[in-house]
């Protein structure tokens, strides 16, 4: 299993491996041609929205990280001090930094994963692989009874 910081760069290689060209590449392609694959479109996105995460996350973790250095350098050896809500505030902004990148990894695995359940993608792939019509072109057949006539009604 990868390492967790790693998320973003084994993703980054699956899609370049799916599309066959560097992730850059391919960002430009789909800002020229947005149209042109709803497929690698919303695969882009999705990476541009992790690649944002995960830069949001390092952030919180080096903010945090050097808090606590400050804190540690602060008390005392031996002594117990509980750390101060400033500190635990950043600690609070990891732990949700992190669960953002996951959620959005998730989700990009998601849209990578072919064989996934309800994937839009691979539904989108079947439907254009699909020979003839989706639906039926001919009418329905008109029931063989007779209307009955109407008693008492106004006209």
């Amino acid at each position: 299993m990868p390492d967790a910081n790693d998320v973003l760069a084994v993703l980054t290689e699956q899609i370049e491996t799916r599309f066959q060209t560097p992730i850059a590449e391919l960002r430009r392609t789909v800002t020229a041609t947005p149209r042109a694959s709803p497929e690698a479109t919303t695969i882009v996105r999705w990476h541009g929205m992790l690649t944002e995460a995960q830069q949001v996350l390092e952030r919180a973790e080096n903010a945090l990280a050097e808090a606590l250095a400050r804190h540690v350098e602060a008390v005392p050896d031996g002594e117990f001090v509980e750390l101060p809500e400033h500190v635990m505030q950043l600690a609070d902004t990891v732990n949700s930094a992190h669960t953002v990148r996951e959620g959005r990894a998730m989700t990009l695995r998601y849209f990578l994963d072919p064989q996934a359940i309800g994937n839009r993608m691979s539904t989108w792939r079947s439907l254009m692989a699909r020979r003839g019509p989706a639906l039926p072109t001919a009418p329905p057949p008109l029931p063989g009874v007779a209307q009955a006539p109407v008693r008492g009604a106004a006209r």
